[in-house]
Parts: structure tokens; sequence; C-alpha cells
């Protein structure tokens, strides 16, 4: 079943001039094997093959999917095909782009783990007025890493959430608590460029804005990558889908498979 309609789907997908195809299921009903079977597709498709090295593939398993897709073209493992994270991407292309991001290429991102204990190693340099430590501040500071992660998803950077926490009024404990949180945000950020690195929303940030504000790059990397398959589309987030659409702008050349019953994360 699977087979019929991947051949289908790309029949119709090659008359409409290779378009978008999104496949939708429930766990376990073969999503993953199709976007293995499209990459095999496009890669020798008689006529005009794509190649392996022009498909790029993100995925949350990278490992696991890259050794399918070779497993299923027959070929030892190698530089290409492109099988990678979100997050590998925007390394890969912060690296690549690094004067035109006007970042370090060799900028290397922490857990939040790193970043956790490197606030609480400068703890002392922390506006904390607002934010009751007592008992646990390895929890307080873990929560306050979790959501700058959760507001960095969202594409929002510690000068946005200022803007906003400012708009709240002098009065009231909630407007001073948001305010001091705003602080914190940037003092994170702060913290981590002075270290000379980034988090993982940070990646995802700047190669965002990279691609949309450098439309020669988008098209380099549209150039490089004919066809983009992606895993487990119901767990992007809404920085990841913006930079995805970015990312096939130009071309549309898109294939993405998912679960809406599974979409959960950012919930």
């Amino acid at each position: 079943l699977v087979s019929e309609v991947l051949s289908a789907a790309q029949h119709e997908a090659v008359k409409h001039g290779g378009g978008p195809l999104l496949v939708i299921g429930g766990a376990g009903t073969g999503k993953t094997t199709t976007l293995v079977e499209r990459f095999a597709w496009l890669a020798e498709r008689p006529g005009d093959p794509v190649g392996a090295e022009a498909i790029l593939v993100l995925t949350p398993s990278a490992e696991a999917l890259r050794e399918r897709i070779e497993e299923r073209l027959g070929r030892p493992a190698s530089e290409e095909p492109a099988v990678t994270t979100f997050q590998g991407l925007c390394a890969r292309l912060l690296h690549d782009e690094a004067l035109e991001a006007g970042v370090d290429p060799f900028a290397t991102p922490v857990s939040p783990a790193d970043r956790l204990a490197m606030l609480l190693e400068r703890i002392d340099e922390l506006p904390l007025r607002h934010h009751d430590l007592r008992g646990n501040p390895s929890a307080v500071l873990g929560s306050i890493v979790g959501r700058i992660d959760r507001l960095k998803d969202e594409l929002v950077t510690c000068e946005d959430y200022a803007a906003w926490a400012s708009t709240l009024g002098e009065e009231g404990a909630r407007a001073a608590r948001e305010r001091e949180f705003g602080e914190l945000f940037r003092a994170h950020d702060r913290m981590l460029r002075d270290a000379g690195t980034l988090d993982f929303g940070d990646l995802v940030l700047l190669a965002f804005r990279l691609l949309r504000e450098k439309p020669h790059v988008r098209a380099r990397l549209a150039g490089r990558y004919r066809h983009v398959l992606v895993d487990d589309l119901q767990d992007t987030s809404f920085a990841q889908g913006l930079l995805l659409r970015l990312l096939v702008s130009d071309r549309g050349a898109i294939t993405a498979a998912g679960d809406d019953d599974q979409s959960i994360h950012r919930f």
C-alpha cells in the first residue's frame, strides 16, 4: 500500500512540477519508510535523477534514518547523503556562512545542563530580587533556562521579551517578575557571548535571520539541495517551521511526513 500511494503521489508531483508532498499517518503506518522510498526514487529516477548529494533530510533521528537510506541505496557510509537535525543544518550553515551571519565560525552550542552550570557559577551577577532561590537554586535556574529555550523556539529574543515586559506597567508582583526575567534572559545571552558560544535556540534563530535577510545565501543553499525531506514534521518548533519555509521558498521541492496526533511538544 505504501508503495502504491507513494508511486501515485510521485506521479502527481512530477506532473505538477515537483511541488510539495505531505504524508500524514499514525505511529507505525510507514511514514518513515515512505520517506526512504521517496529518497531512493528522487536519487535514481530515470531521466532526471536528483542525486543523493542534492537531497537534504531533516529528522530528529539522523543516524537511524541515515542508516536506513544507505541500506536502501546499497551504498556505504560517506559524507552524503545529508541527513541531519535542524540544529545540525543550522550549525553547518552558520559555519559555512560565518562572515555573512556575523558569527564566530568556531562557536559551538552548549547544552541546557552546561548553561545551568554557567548560571550557577556566576549567580552573583544575576538579577534575582523577584525570584526565590531559597532551598533549590538549581531548580529555579533550570526552569529559567527551559523558559529561554521555549521562547527562542518561538523566535523571541531577549530584546523582544524586554520590550514586552516594559509594557506591563510599574506596579504589581507579576510585572516586576517579568521585567526581571527579561534582565535574566539578557544576562544569559551575554554570558554565552562572553564565552564565545551559543545555545541550540541561537542556531535556529541566527540561521533564520541569515536566510531571511540574505537572499543570495538562501539561493546558494537552494542550489546545493534540490529537494528537502522532513521526518516527524509535527515536532518542528515555530522557528524551525519558518526556517523550513525559507529553505524551500525558491523551489517548493519538499516532502514531509508527520502525525498530527503526536503534535505535543509545542503544547
